[in-house]
């Protein structure tokens, strides 16, 4: 890993993901782009006062000082960059950025609202339309173990599904290494609340746990411990992050094929929606 581009928080904020990419940085040497963004949309309205339009250069200008003293009271690696990005759209500004720049990693602040759920409509976007990795940082209140679950895909029929579990497990593999952290998977089988042959299902079920115990040794990654779980994803795979208390869950995004082939799957979508910890997002 050897460049992470930043969003940074705002100024009022925690910068929450720039810690989170600089202890990455001090362990994997990798340099960091950080991107602090500004944007007035009045300035953008033609036809008024010169008055009115320097206010492009003013909130520049504070925003360039607020960085000056944020790489003060942070040491960034050698090589790392800090720049002030005008512009009104962040995931458009990014996949541009992507498409000039090498960058193995994007790090954010999720826009998380814990009592109503879900991401905030950049995350969405950002987690829909990244080339690589996003990892959507979270500020909560338990303790975290040095624990990373990656979430494996249980159609593992599907060569396509395959290959993204196993970029999965290698990523989380990459990072529990740099971050001192074990590696475990989990794999929720969807069962309704009434299955009427027991016994066909507890073989069915045997038969894909060996599928995916091989689907791990395949990628190449050492995973501590796998969950295999039945019910409803979103809440078991949770339930299971939640009660090893880790710091952050891999899921890979959905393989689609034709105008929907970038979207993130409907049960992805879900156990990111629910997830009450640092979520990275694989493409």
């Amino acid at each position: 890993m050897q460049n992470i581009l930043v969003i940074l928080d705002k100024p009022k904020h925690e910068q929450i993901a720039l810690e989170r990419a600089l202890e990455l940085a001090q362990k994997s040497g990798a340099r960091l782009q950080l991107a602090s963004f500004v944007y007035e949309p009045v300035a953008s309205i033609p036809m008024l006062s010169g008055a009115v339009l320097d206010v492009r250069d003013q909130l520049q200008t504070e925003r360039r000082q607020w960085l000056d003293e944020l790489q003060q009271k942070y040491t960034l690696p050698e090589g790392s960059t800090a720049d002030v990005i005008w512009h009104h759209d962040i995931p458009s500004w990014a996949l541009s950025y992507l498409a000039d720049n090498p960058v193995d990693l994007v790090v954010k602040t999720a826009q998380k609202q814990f009592a109503r759920g879900g991401f905030g409509s950049i995350d969405w976007r950002l987690i829909e339309s990244l080339p690589v990795p996003l990892w959507l940082a979270v500020s909560t209140h338990w303790v975290k173990r040095d624990r990373i679950v990656a979430a494996l895909d249980p159609a593992v029929e599907n060569t396509l599904h395959v290959a993204l579990n196993q970029r999965a497990l290698k990523l989380g593999e990459q990072l529990g290494k740099l971050l001192g952290a074990e590696l475990e998977a989990v794999a929720c089988v969807p069962a309704t609340d009434e299955i009427k042959d027991l016994d066909a299902f507890r073989e069915q079920a045997g038969a894909l746990l060996q599928t995916i115990d091989q689907v791990i040794a395949d990628s190449g990654a050492e995973c501590k411990k796998t969950h295999f779980v039945t019910g409803k994803p979103a809440a078991e795979v949770n339930r299971v992050v939640d009660r090893n208390k880790a710091r952050m869950i891999l899921v890979g995004r959905g393989v689609r094929k034709g105008p929907k082939g970038f979207l993130l799957g409907n049960t992805a979508e879900r156990i990111l929606g629910r997830a009450n910890t640092d979520v990275v997002i694989v493409p």
